[in-house]
């Protein structure tokens, strides 16, 4: 599987790289939340599944892709979700106002780089009964800055995920906790661009603008 290989080979890769990447948030362990008993046993089989697919699910899936070229997209992808979410730190912190079109490229581009992590890890496993969390629309300077502070919890806790740290670590938890993470990280950046280009255009259009 090339997930199997990618992840075991991308790992210890990590353990190096991640000591130049200056996350906002390194000072504490990211704490994960232990899953019920039922939830820990549908990772399990999504874990063996996705391991081990079954000779009538070979012939139904995508032609396979080189390792390496999924192994180096996750490397990829991995550093510039931290990059990028660092960069939205400093623009924040300054002085004057939010650059709201810089965070609306910058949001665009992890909602890509998700995206295709997402892809390359397998796609979480959908939950019937859950519902997407409502979002409130962002209006101000405020809200925006709580809304990427929020993101930038996320991301320091995917990138602390035991799966990116630990090279020896396999547990289905892990990997299900970086697909939902993922999941999430997407979702909050597409979010926080919307309502950005929403602001943007209210700001442009004639009459009294609100300065962010």
């Amino acid at each position: 599987m090339i997930f199997r290989i990618a992840v075991q080979t991308f790992c210890v890769g990590v353990l190096a790289s991640t000591a130049v990447i200056n996350t906002r948030a390194q000072t504490t362990d990211p704490s994960v939340p232990s899953p019920d008993f039922e939830q820990r046993q549908r990772d399990m089989r999504l874990l063996n599944k996705s391991m081990n697919p079954k000779d009538g699910e070979k012939k139904s899936t995508p032609k396979r892709r080189d390792p390496k070229v999924v192994m180096a997209e996750i490397a990829e992808d991995f550093t510039r979700i931290q990059e990028v979410n660092n960069e939205l730190g400093q623009a924040v912190s300054k002085p004057g106002p939010l650059n709201l079109e810089f965070v609306i490229k910058s949001c665009a581009e992890l909602m890509e780089r998700s995206h295709r992590f997402s892809e390359d890890l397998g796609r979480p496993e959908s939950d019937k009964d859950g519902k997407p969390p409502k979002l409130e629309e962002l209006t101000d300077v405020a809200q925006f800055k709580q809304a990427l502070a929020d993101l930038d919890k996320l991301i320091t806790e995917f990138a602390h995920n035991p799966l990116f740290t630990n090279a020896t670590t396999r547990d289905a938890e892990s990997l299900v906790k970086a697909r939902r993470d993922l999941v999430d990280i997407h979702t909050q950046s597409e979010h926080i661009k919307k309502n950005a280009e929403q602001l943007s255009k209210t700001a442009s259009q004639p009459g009294p603008k609100q300065r962010m």
